[in-house]
């Protein structure tokens, strides 16, 4: 079986044991057994012994802890044991691996023409940060068509605005950095194994970050915005941070706080917003979108 079925079944047992909390083990084979089927899987059958082994592997590589109850006689995982980042990665795997099956994909699913990029390098990488190996690639930046190889110890995965970055040090290195798998070719697993360093906290490092930059010479501020109610109901729904919190939801003004780094990524993202976007605080920011603004304007004088 590949990895990519490995995986696929993984995110099937997570889904049915939240769905149904104390599914018993015989109700879980059969619900995997169907689910897989119907991705057109259904030449594999699946055994108790392949059950419970996936269900200590989702603990060791994806930190998810499946618990049984005998009181209730079924497994069950607790509400806050998922991070939303991993819940986020299992999500869009699971959304890539239906769209790339074109036998059982009819023509009513329309998805999007650009989606991104690099999505082939991520089962290579999964299985270099497991096994703690280093990677090498030739690497482009936006600036530049010029390409570079890079040496990588390779520590995360994070996704950010519909792209994939790898996150690691480079070779003889101690600052973490991003590269993008829309601009890596050539990717290969080296067998050079790396000793993680247990003392980055990559999740703390991305904790105040928007999208992929989380470098320290961006301060940690409070940014308080303002829109009209119906970018407030799109807020909502699909808040800006994990931070957001709702100041005021009327039905002419929907004001909000963050706190979090102010990056290019998170200016890029108000801006979508503009026709109802007012930044109330900090200073910084509001002058630094009135620039952009005024930028705008002047090229687009007619």
């Amino acid at each position: 079986m590949s990895q990519t079925q490995v995986l696929l079944r993984d995110i099937l047992i997570i889904n049915k044991i939240k769905n149904k909390p104390y599914v018993g083990l015989a109700e879980l084979i059969d619900s995997v057994e169907q689910a897989l089927s119907i991705r057109g899987i259904d030449n594999l059958g699946v055994s108790r012994r392949t059950l419970l082994r996936d269900i200590q592997s989702i603990q060791t590589d994806l930190g998810i802890d499946i618990q049984y109850s005998r009181l209730h006689k079924g497994y069950f995982i607790e509400e806050t044991n998922i991070r939303s980042d991993v819940e986020q990665f299992l999500d869009s795997f699971d959304v890539f691996s239906a769209l790339n099956m074109e036998d059982t994909v009819p023509d009513f699913v329309f998805a999007e023409k650009h989606r991104p990029r690099g999505t082939q390098h991520l089962f290579p990488l999964i299985y270099a940060i497991k096994k703690s190996l280093c990677i090498r690639f030739s690497y482009s930046k936006f600036q530049s068509n010029d390409f570079s190889e890079r040496h990588l110890e390779p520590y995360a995965l994070k996704e950010a605005r519909g792209r994939w970055y790898a996150v690691g040090r480079s070779v003889g290195q101690r600052d973490m950095k991003s590269y993008g798998l829309d601009r890596v070719t050539n990717l290969e697993i080296t067998g050079n194994r790396f000793k993680k360093d247990t003392s980055v906290n990559l999740p703390e490092k991305f904790r105040n970050s928007f999208g992929i930059y989380s470098s320290d010479e961006y301060p940690v501020e409070n940014v308080i915005l303002s829109f009209d109610a119906e970018d407030g109901n799109y807020l909502k729904s699909l808040p800006l941070h994990f931070s957001q919190e709702i100041i005021k939801d009327s039905d002419n003004e929907f004001i909000i706080r963050l706190h979090l780094k102010i990056t290019h990524d998170f200016v890029m993202e108000i801006l979508s917003r503009s026709w109802s976007l007012k930044v109330i605080q900090p200073d910084s920011l509001r002058r630094r979108i009135c620039e952009i603004y005024s930028s705008a304007l002047k090229r687009n004088n007619v």
